[in-house]
C-alpha cells in the first residue's frame, strides 16, 4: 500500500491510499466491537485520534474525542454511583454509544481526508465491480456537500431569526421545520441526483475513450 509523508495539504502528515484506508476503517470496526474492556477500548481510540491528526483531520478529531470522552465518564459515574432503572438506562445507553462513535469517528476522518478521484483510482487498481464503486463515491462526496448545503441554509435562517436548535424547533416548530428542515430536505436530495449523474457519466466517457483505444 502506498504511504506518502508531507501531502499537499497543509494540514496533514500523513498521506493514505484509499485501500489502506478501506482496510483500517474496516480492521477498526471489527477491533472496537470486538474490545474486550474499556481500557482496551480507549487505547484504540487513542490510536484513532493520533491518525486523525496525522492525516489532517485535527479539528473534527479533537471534537469527536471531546464527546467520546463525555461518553466515558457518564458511563463511569452511571456504574459506580448509581443503582437501579436509572443506572441500566445510563449504561446502556453509553455502551452502545462508545460501540458506535469511534466507528463514526474513524469513517468520517477518511471520507473527510479522501479525495473523490484517488478512491475511484484506487478501487479500479483492486477491480472492484461498478456498481459497488459508485454508490461509494457518491457517498463520499455526498456528506461534505450537504455539510456545506447546511452551513448555507443556516446561515440564511438566522438572517430571519429562524435558528437550527433544539430551543427554536421547540418554541417554532412549524417555522423551523419549514424553513431549514424542508429545504434540508430537498437539497440532500437534488446533491444526490446530481453526483449519481456525474459519476456513471464520468464512467460513460471512459468506457467511450477506450473503446477509442484512448486510456485517458
Amino acid at each position: 500500500m502506498e504511504m506518502q509523508l508531507q501531502t499537499k495539504d497543509t494540514l496533514a502528515t500523513l498521506h493514505l491510499d484509499p485501500r489502506t484506508k478501506l482496510y483500517l476503517l474496516i480492521v477498526g470496526n471489527v477491533a472496537l466491537f470486538l474490545a474486550p474492556s474499556l481500557l482496551y477500548e480507549i487505547a484504540l481510540v487513542v490510536c484513532v485520534v493520533i491518525l486523525g491528526v496525522l492525516v489532517g483531520a485535527k479539528r473534527f478529531t479533537v471534537r469527536m474525542a471531546a464527546v467520546y470522552a463525555g461518553m466515558v465518564v457518564l458511563h463511569i459515574i452511571g456504574t459506580n454511583y448509581l443503582t437501579g432503572t436509572l443506572q441500566i438506562a445510563i449504561v446502556t445507553f453509553t455502551v452502545f454509544i462508545r460501540k458506535i462513535f469511534p466507528c463514526a469517528m474513524l469513517g468520517g476522518i477518511l471520507v473527510s481526508t479522501t479525495r473523490v478521484n484517488e478512491f475511484m483510482a484506487a478501487m479500479n487498481r483492486i477491480h472492484m465491480p461498478k456498481a459497488m464503486v459508485i454508490p461509494l463515491t457518491v457517498m463520499l462526496r455526498y456528506f461534505p456537500m450537504v455539510h456545506e448545503d447546511w452551513g448555507y441554509i443556516s446561515d440564511a435562517m438566522r438572517m430571519r431569526d429562524v435558528a437550527p436548535t433544539v430551543k427554536s424547533l421547540l418554541t417554532h416548530p412549524a417555522r423551523t421545520v419549514e424553513c431549514i428542515y424542508v429545504p434540508m430536505m430537498m437539497s440532500a436530495l437534488k446533491v444526490a441526483d446530481e453526483l449519481s449523474a456525474a459519476v456513471t457519466r464520468g464512467w460513460k466517457i471512459r468506457a467511450l475513450n477506450l473503446l477509442a483505444g484512448n486510456p485517458l
